[in-house]
């Protein structure tokens, strides 16, 4: 797997693009990263978006997609808590940040728990793990796990918003715990 990370300015979140084909990319969480130096970066590597995730629908992971969104066509992929939170300013928290609020508009296909989905040459598990958020999913690769906000590199996952759940995310730990491997490979939305 091909791995690119680009950090966002915002709370310094994580965007992943992973090289799915010789010329297709998905991306996992399109925060606010510069969106002409993403476009360079694409136009300069002959890459096209063949989808996107969203692990959660908080606004540091989400702000930039549908000015993306207007340059690019691509699927997002995301649970259904997240597609109707996205969509609301106080769910996806722009609303309460000092930065400009948003709902977005762009379409959303909803993935289900342990559904596998083919792009490219790769597969993609789709684990629901709410507890940070309602809508928080973990997207398994062959070596790999993007856990957005779920598990986060030193230091503790927030549970303190409003629609956070200690007793969800417990069970969100267990399921992670059950299902990782050796050789896997943690890809928090923060942090390395």
């Amino acid at each position: 797997m091909v791995l690119h990370r680009f950090i966002n300015t915002y709370r310094e979140a994580n965007t992943y693009v992973i090289e799915v084909g010789d010329d297709k990319v998905v991306i996992i969480d399109f925060g606010d990263y510069d969106l002409n130096k993403f476009c360079d970066w694409l136009k300069d590597n002959n890459k096209e978006i063949a989808a996107i995730f969203l692990t959660h629908e908080h606004s540091d992971h989400c702000s930039g997609l549908d000015a993306l969104f207007s340059n690019f066509k691509f699927e997002l992929l995301c649970s259904e808590k997240c597609e109707k939170n996205i969509r609301d300013k106080k769910q996806n928290f722009s609303y309460y940040i000092d930065r400009t609020a948003f709902e977005l508009k762009l379409p959303a296909t909803i993935v289900k728990d342990g559904e596998i989905i083919s792009i490219g040459d790769s597969q993609f598990k789709i684990m629901y793990t709410p507890g940070h958020s309602p809508g928080g999913i973990c997207i398994f690769t062959d070596n790999a796990v993007f856990t957005g906000d779920t598990i986060l590199n030193g230091t503790k996952t927030p549970l303190s918003f409003p629609h956070s759940s200690k007793k969800d995310y417990a069970l969100s730990i267990e399921k992670i715990l059950a299902r990782l491997k050796t050789g896997i490979t943690i890809y928090p939305g923060h942090h390395e």
